[in-house]
């Protein structure tokens, strides 16, 4: 009997986050709260720095900002802004269902150069060290900016996007990560289980001559 392990391919692609963490947004003319955040517990999706866990909501909802704040898209962003409690540098942990391998992260923010204290943030990071300042802001409503991060290879269960504040306001619309399709660790018992499988073939065979 003749045992085949097939092999997880490992074409690069979107990894599914399975949950994120973060202080809530806050309100000014409009609300910037992530209020489709779920599980909204107590009604922690529509408080402002009300701390978020568990859940996912308009940073993982796959649809990406296309206006400003101030331009007709004020329900695509959560901003954070500098006057409240637990709004400062924003930081957000992104949970995944196992361990991956992420190769990119490209995060969406709002871009007014000033316009009403929203500004591109000074800085965003990844996981601390992977660093990108802001590119040229641009005209006051020349739309939404994107970081990407390439060439990461992170590997972990978690990944957290921290957001350098520049002026009173950052507005973050999507965050969105890449890496090997189906590359999750197996978890020890996974790896038992294989063993297990092969053990058996082997004394089957041996059995049958």
């Amino acid at each position: 009997m003749l045992v085949v392990l097939a092999s997880v391919s490992a074409v690069a692609g979107p990894l599914t986050v399975a949950s994120y963490s973060m202080y809530n947004g806050g309100t000014g003319v409009y609300n910037y709260w992530d209020s489709t955040y779920l599980p909204c517990t107590g009604g922690d999706c529509t408080t402002t720095s009300a701390f978020l866990s568990g859940g996912t909501g308009l940073l993982t909802d796959g649809t990406l900002p296309t206006l400003d704040w101030n331009n007709g898209g004020s329900g695509q962003w959560v901003g954070w802004y500098t006057g409240y409690t637990n709004e400062t540098d924003p930081t957000i942990t992104f949970n995944f269902a196992g361990t991956v391998t992420v190769n990119s992260v490209t995060a969406w923010v709002d871009n007014t150069n000033g316009n009403g204290g929203v500004a591109l943030p000074l800085s965003v990071c990844v996981d601390v060290t992977n660093c990108l300042t802001a590119p040229d802001a641009g005209s006051p409503s020349s739309g939404p900016t994107t970081y990407t991060f390439s060439g990461l290879n992170i590997t972990g269960s978690s990944v957290t996007v921290q957001f350098d504040q520049a002026n009173q306001w950052v507005m973050v619309g999507q965050v969105q990560f890449q890496g090997p399709g189906g590359a999750t660790v197996p978890e020890p018992a996974t790896w038992a289980l294989v063993a297990g499988g092969l053990a058996f073939a082997l004394l089957r065979r041996r059995l049958s001559f």
